[in-house]
């Protein structure tokens, strides 16, 4: 019987005593450790003593180390996927990853880690009974405003970069400037800033679009 062990790890989004004892405790166990950029993921296992073979698999090298991952695993290795902060295939990679090591007959143990998602939930301090999540706002200007303007009618959850955020909130002032807006950033860093209010209100408020943003533009 094969001793070959696939595990999707989620690692902190900031604050790095944030990870799980079992999170540990796998890490400590694999024999490889796959992540999506050495140099983010080495200061993790530094940080707790872990040596350990480490190898890059950004998004954009799925496929090719998936292949490779399928070799250390008929192999009879254990072997472990990380993304740079929080929860692999949440807006981050690990999708091409699992479907394949599963379509080739292995299991995927998934460890729960930290998410930029629940957090922010548990912030808003008011129940949040239905929601569409979809992950980064869409890139193109055009696709973006015709995506708030059929959206209305629904809680809008969403992941925004940094370099786009405040042309977003532009655009939802000019669309709908009475609809309420939460936002927050840099989750358990010294960074961590929460923000509420309609969008014209907060492109006053906020004076720095450095960092990480979720945000929810509650339903009209």
């Amino acid at each position: 019987m094969s001793s070959a062990q696939f595990f999707l790890i989620g690692t902190p989004i900031g604050n790095l005593d944030d990870i799980t004892f079992r999170a540990l405790k796998i890490l400590r166990e694999v024999d490889i450790i796959y992540c999506e950029d050495t140099r983010r993921s080495i200061k993790l296992l530094n940080h707790f003593e872990i040596s350990k073979t480490l190898r890059s698999c950004p998004y954009f090298k799925e496929k090719k180390s998936s292949e490779e991952i399928l070799m250390e695993l008929r192999a009879g290795k254990k072997v472990a996927y990380v993304s740079d902060a929080g929860m692999p295939g949440l807006c981050d990679p690990g999708a091409i990853l699992i479907s394949t090591i599963r379509n080739a007959g292995f299991a995927v143990d998934v460890i729960d880690g930290v998410s930029a998602l629940t957090h922010f939930i548990a912030l808003l301090g008011r129940e949040l009974d239905d929601f569409y999540f979809c992950g980064f706002l869409p890139e193109k200007r055009e696709k973006r405003r015709r995506f708030f303007e059929t959206t209305s009618d629904k809680n809008i959850l969403f992941f925004e970069s940094k370099h786009r955020l405040e042309t977003s909130l532009q655009m939802m002032a000019e669309l709908s400037p009475e609809r309420r807006l939460s936002l927050g950033k840099e989750f358990t860093k010294v960074s961590e800033a929460f923000f509420e209010g309609a969008p014209g209100e907060l492109l006053r408020r906020i004076n720095s679009w450095k960092g990480e943003w979720v945000g929810l533009w509650w339903k009209e």
